[in-house]
């Protein structure tokens, strides 16, 4: 009886095993990762620049009415900087939002969000900065200002405008009707290196 007792557990233990491969090696279960797992793919900040400016290290992020702002916690991502563009890249699905320079303002241009790509001359790559190559409206720059609204909030973002050539004084342009002129700073944007977001 105590033989057969032995028997069936060997039996058990045998029939609870992996099943051998063809090849003779047994098969472990390895997981998969599906494509859509943030934690195993780089991500990177695009952050103002250089660390002289006042608004160094702010990242940027969305604000409000669709607007480009610098701000603490930026956007955390992949980008996809195809055709001309810069756009957040989830980890599935289309690139959304598109990064856009306004079209209408014609000294201090407003940047912007939308869910079509309308600007085409972004020239951006990771470890760069982010640069308007010229048109025929303006010449190549990868200069930007930064200012606060004017609110009696205590903390407001950073909204961002393109610098093209202008002799527009600050305090008299369309653009940045609504806005603390006497905040402004110009700045870089540049793309950081990708890094693996870590996940506790």
């Amino acid at each position: 009886m105590y033989a057969l007792s032995i028997l069936a557990s060997m039996l058990a233990a045998v029939s609870a095993s992996p099943a051998p491969m063809p090849d003779g090696t047994i098969g472990v279960p390895v997981p998969t990762i599906g494509p859509c797992t943030d934690s195993i793919k780089p991500h990177a900040h695009i952050i103002a620049t250089p660390d002289t400016t006042l608004v160094a290290g702010l990242q940027l992020t969305y604000g409000a009415g669709g607007r480009a702002t610098l701000t603490t916690s930026g956007y955390y991502s992949l980008w996809d900087f195809s055709n001309g563009g810069v756009a957040v890249k989830p980890d599935c699905g289309a690139p959304i939002p598109w990064l856009n320079i306004d079209t209408v303002a014609t000294e201090y241009r407003p940047v912007y969000w939308n869910k079509t790509q309308i600007t085409t001359n972004w020239s951006a790559g990771y470890e760069s900065d982010l640069v308007a190559k010229g048109t025929n409206e303006y010449n190549t720059t990868s200069t930007f200002i930064a200012c606060k609204a004017i609110s009696v909030a205590k903390s407001t973002p950073w909204y961002l405008f393109l610098l093209t050539p202008t002799t527009v004084p600050l305090a008299s342009a369309e653009s940045l009707k609504g806005f603390d002129t006497s905040t402004c700073v110009k700045t870089r944007l540049t793309v950081e290196q990708l890094t693996y977001p870590f996940k506790s």
